[in-house]
């Protein structure tokens, strides 16, 4: 076993090691991301029912949700189309 192979086993590691670290990263990345999209949904449920009268928040609710799901729905096809 020469110098170059013992070089070569430690290069791997790191860039093993570094991997894991970016997916780490973006892995807490991913999960802040993710709580912060629930709060603002329900935050912006909260302001629906507090800028409109009682007899129109349903309609605004549907629509918002309807939105979101639309939104879901063209994310969620842009990714598998990619793949």
């Amino acid at each position: 076993m020469n110098n170059t192979d013992t070089t070569n086993n430690s290069q791997s590691r790191t860039v093993v090691m570094e991997d894991y670290f970016k997916k780490g990263v973006f892995a807490l990345a991913m999960g802040f991301m993710v709580l912060a999209l629930f709060q603002t949904y329900f935050l912006i449920d909260d302001i629906i029912g507090m800028w409109f009268k009682t007899r129109y928040i349903p309609v605004f609710k549907a629509i918002f949700n309807l939105v979101v799901l639309g939104i879901s729905l063209y994310i969620i096809r842009l990714y598998l189309i990619k793949r």
